[in-house]
């Protein structure tokens, strides 16, 4: 009975974290398509230029630059950039909202300005609570993206429907809201602390390929692959001329196409804890956009069902791109903004590159869907073929793991309830004629977190006990695994948790164990 108790409440404890960030997540996501897509995606606005989207592509790129000289991102910055984001989000988009009940004849350059804004805000807004899902296990990252895509997909769906203004109206609410899905995630615990990651099923690898960049340049690569053939579709459906009844269906198929695929991917990833969805995803990606390429050769009114399984094709890769981020940010060295900055312009950058690229093809052979086809056809070929070869291949390794290597094996051994337990295997010998000279033993995992924490401790004056719980915490332990191992009631754990991530300005297990890596030994 007590085993079922404690299970229950980690279950609420982990339903309580997620909530915030898949809500959150939704809503940026949601608000990004409705103002600067115009709705693009669900084949509610035939009229995106994707002039708005390159603007906040650019923002993306300045906020990851500064991240990626800074290295880390305070949490004062972070908090500030949260909160401009949100106004910024808010305001463009009433701005918006007011051109369109005042029917005013304002200047391009203006309406760009405010879409511009809204998206940036959405953007940056995304980008927090991609961060915020850092460390967290993979299956419920998979859970929290696909989930927040489906919702957004049904929002954008039904609202763009309704016209320009509700469409700016909600986009205004939304950011809004993100005051509150910030408060409700500051008053529970980070969702890599209630479910803490294993670095194997992310990707079925190693964990210090994340940190490898040509691997990271080949996920950025299968990602603009397939949104440069995703734009490429785009232009073949807008040359169509059709009647309304199948736009209207082709938009149903891309919400109900993109929205059930998603949910089934969210649902796959909870039943199939211990296996990682790299793959499933990429070949559901793959044979997409191949049925929607072969619907798009055939014309007629099968063009308007290929195009939408192509822009639902975009949306599932919209949410595998915030998985991927969130995968690199949670083991990579770098900040998580410059990945989340990084996959976001590999998509929606492409995107509208694919899409100008098609225009150029349409307009110099005029009539002639075959090379813009025969494109897209090679860009899905060449994704997938290099996400399968280089992505999902873990080559034999060569040297030693440095210490983040070391204390993440240990972090992973602790999630699966093995921390309390020391490390007691050993280096095999090598096989040697010559007299090797005696070098000291490398330090265990366990030592070298806790020399680390005590100096750490040191340094940012945390008390004797604040070190205890640090040491244990570093190392994977639960709070009420603390409590337990400390004699201490979980209020009293998450007290001094609390305080050490005030006097470090640090706010997730997977930042201590960045700061130790970096600072410790």
């Amino acid at each position: 009975m007590a085993q079922a108790s404690s299970d229950e409440s980690v279950s609420t404890e982990a339903r309580s974290a997620l909530a915030p960030a898949l809500a959150g997540l939704a809503l940026a996501l949601a608000s990004f398509s409705l103002t600067v897509q115009q709705g693009h995606l669900a084949g509610l606005s035939p009229t995106f230029d994707g002039t708005a989207t390159l603007v906040t592509c650019a923002a993306a790129l300045a906020v990851g630059a500064a991240a990626l000289h800074l290295k880390r991102l305070p949490k004062r910055a972070i908090f500030l950039i949260t909160f401009i984001a949100i106004h910024v989000a808010g305001i463009g988009a009433l701005g918006l909202a007011f051109l369109d009940a005042t029917q005013a004849d304002a200047h391009g350059l203006v309406e760009l300005a405010l879409q511009a804004a809204s998206g940036s805000g959405s953007a940056l807004l995304a980008f927090f609570w991609l961060r915020k899902l850092r460390a967290t296990a993979a299956t419920h990252v998979s859970l929290v993206v696909f989930g927040a895509v489906a919702a957004a997909t049904l929002l954008v769906f039904f609202l763009g429907i309704a016209g320009p203004l509700v469409r700016h109206i909600a986009t205004f609410a939304f950011s809004f809201a993100q005051f509150a899905t910030t408060r409700a995630s500051r008053k529970t615990a980070a969702p890599g602390e209630a479910l803490p990651a294993l670095p194997e099923l992310y990707f079925g690898t190693s964990v210090e390929r994340f940190s490898d960049r040509g691997y990271l340049a080949a996920a950025l690569t299968g990602v603009c692959g397939m949104a440069l053939a995703g734009g490429l579709a785009g232009t073949l459906t807008l040359s169509v001329e059709g009647s309304a009844g199948l736009t209207v269906a082709a938009r149903i198929i891309t919400a109900l196409t993109a929205g059930a695929a998603s949910l089934l991917i969210a649902r796959y990833a909870l039943a199939e804890r211990e296996r990682s969805l790299v793959a499933t995803i990429w070949i559901a990606l793959g044979l997409m956009m191949g049925t929607g390429t072969v619907l798009l050769a055939l014309g007629a009114g099968c063009t308007y069902v290929g195009g939408a399984l192509c822009a639902a094709v975009l949306l599932l890769l919209q949410a595998h791109v915030c998985y991927l981020a969130v995968a690199f940010a949670s083991y990579g060295e770098r900040d998580p903004y410059v990945y989340a900055a990084g996959a976001w312009i590999a998509l929606f950058g492409f995107q509208v590159l694919g899409a100008a690229l098609g225009t150029l093809i349409g307009a110099a052979a005029p009539g002639d869907r075959a090379p813009v086809i025969a494109l897209m056809g090679l860009c899905t070929l060449a994704a997938t073929q290099l996400v399968f070869t280089q992505l999902l291949s873990d080559p034999a390794r060569s040297g030693n793991y440095v210490p983040m290597g070391v204390f993440r094996f240990s972090q992973a051994q602790a999630s699966a309830g093995d921390a309390g337990e020391p490390d007691t295997s050993t280096v095999p010998e090598v096989a040697t004629t010559a007299p090797v000279p005696e070098a000291a033993p490398a330090p265990s995992p366990e030592v070298y977190i806790a020399t680390s924490v005590i100096a750490m401790g040191q340094r940012f004056g945390l008390t004797g006990r604040e070190v205890e719980v640090l040491t244990l915490y570093a190392l994977g332990h639960t709070q009420a695994r603390v409590s337990e191992e400390l004699h201490l009631s979980q209020n009293t754990v998450h007290t001094h948790i609390k305080r050490i991530y005030d006097k470090t300005d640090l706010h997730s297990r997977q930042e201590i164990l960045d700061y130790l890596n970096e600072y410790g030994g």
